[in-house]
């Protein structure tokens, strides 16, 4: 065994008891909980030999002593009148957590009536059992692996949506994800009936610094038949932050998700995000964008698991590096046994815009049976310097030809996306090229 996998078997060793159920908890819950407690202490280390974790070290996300964090439980909302941070007119929708493990959202006034519940994920679990319950942990629980074990018993703030069957949401639904302090523990469970429509924008960002903040984040969507989904999930944490971020969806018979990531922040960021289509006619698409300059980490791996018959997936990520900043891609497509004519494809390409900067790639196939479509492409490169030279000529400055090439190498997966979160995108990766912090404003 490595030193590495050594040093992290040492931290683990020490074993707490898992606390007394605390008297808002219901007995389920603790039960999940204390579960996430057993697996995460009884379970080996993740496998450095695996892809999955082949290019980064796991334990950099690793809690010292997470018996200190035990009761640190998730605060039920009050009925004492907060000061709440202003919704923009461009959400239908806006949560938020605080430094002190208070969550709080507000809807639009359009959306009364119509039976859309957006909460902290604590109080839901408690006050929306029927809907919330038959949901929780399914995807993300507590045998997923090590560390979401922990996130399972340790989780201290989180996020509940629940759209409800033929709901059409036009606006974006925002949710802004502050760490909480050294180390952050979050939730976000969303469902969404048949035949109901909404944007959903997971924004993990601060400016903190100093603080080498670790943060793990779990995310299960749950989409049910004819839905059309578009999650977009955003990093943009300070230079010392180190996310490690689980994100799984379970989409139905003819329902379309959209998982976008946009990523420019932290130090270190390791990212396993994936899509079960479980039903005939599900189509999932995934679409991301990364920019990394200094000696930033980035680990992205995604699963595309069909499990229904003549269901499509299609992913195209694009990665901008420069420095000495670093992309790990992994990809999995898997189509289970019996299941016939499918599709699916997956598309990495790096843009490297000097030496020192590194990428790599690798795919994974498992197809378990015959009468399928899969392909899969991958690409890494500098910098082409004809066209800089070209741009010069026609009187651009180096850093504006750059940044034109950049504009142009990210904009065909940006046109795949929805016009304002493709805005989103763009601002985050010209703000790095411009040398403007972690790209984009802070809600």
């Amino acid at each position: 065994m490595d030193k590495e996998l050594m040093d992290l078997d040492t931290i683990l060793a020490r074993k707490a008891d898992f606390r007394p159920i605390d008297k808002f908890e219901p007995q389920w819950f603790y039960d999940l909980r204390k579960a996430g407690w057993e697996h995460y202490h009884d379970s080996p280390p993740p496998n450095r030999a695996s892809n999955v974790w082949r290019y980064t070290d796991p334990s950099l996300f690793v809690i010292e002593n997470p018996e200190q964090l035990l009761d640190w439980l998730p605060v039920l909302p009050d009925d004492v009148t907060q000061e709440l941070k202003p919704m923009k007119p461009e959400h239908a929708a806006f949560g938020y957590n605080r430094s002190d493990l208070r969550t709080f959202t507000q809807m639009a006034p359009e959306l009364g009536g119509s039976g859309v519940i957006f909460k902290d994920l604590f109080a839901a679990l408690r006050e929306n059992e029927d809907i919330a319950g038959p949901h929780f942990g399914k995807i993300v629980g507590p045998e997923f692996g090590k560390h979401e074990a922990l996130n399972m018993a340790l989780w201290n703030n989180g996020l509940f949506l629940h759209i409800p069957g033929n709901a059409v949401i036009e606006k974006p639904i925002y949710m802004h994800r502050h760490p909480t302090g050294q180390y952050t523990l979050q939730r976000l469970l969303v469902v969404v009936g048949e035949n109901a429509q909404a944007t959903i924008i997971d924004d993990y960002s601060c400016h903190c610094r100093g603080m080498g903040m670790v943060t793990n984040a779990a995310v299960e969507i749950f989409a049910g038949e004819s839905a059309n989904v578009r999650y977009v999930n955003i990093q943009r944490l300070g230079e010392d932050s180190r996310p490690y971020i689980t994100e799984r969806a379970q989409i139905g018979q003819n329902t379309n998700l959209h998982s976008i990531f946009g990523s420019v922040g932290a130090s270190v960021t390791k990212v396993n995000a994936g899509t079960i289509l479980n039903g005939r006619g599900a189509n999932s698409r995934m679409s991301g964008v990364i920019f990394g300059n200094g000696k930033q980490h980035f680990d992205y791996h995604t699963v595309q698991n069909h499990r229904a018959s003549e269901s499509f997936s299609n992913l195209d990520f694009k990665v901008v590096l420069r420095d000495k900043s670093m992309s790990a891609y992994t990809g999995l497509i898997r189509i289970e046994k019996d299941t016939v004519n499918c599709e699916a494809y997956q598309e990495n390409r790096n843009l490297l815009l000097n030496r020192g900067t590194r990428a790599e790639s690798i795919p994974e196939l498992e197809i378990m049976t015959d009468q399928v479509r899969c392909t899969h492409g991958a690409t890494m490169g500098p910098i082409d310097p004809e066209q800089v030279f070209y741009l010069r000529s026609r009187g651009y400055s180096e850093p504006d030809a750059v940044k034109a090439i950049v504009s142009g190498y990210i904009e065909p997966t940006l046109n795949q996306m929805p016009a304002d979160i493709a805005g989103i995108l763009r601002e985050l990766v010209h703000d790095r090229l411009d040398g403007n912090g972690n790209g984009g404003r802070v809600y």
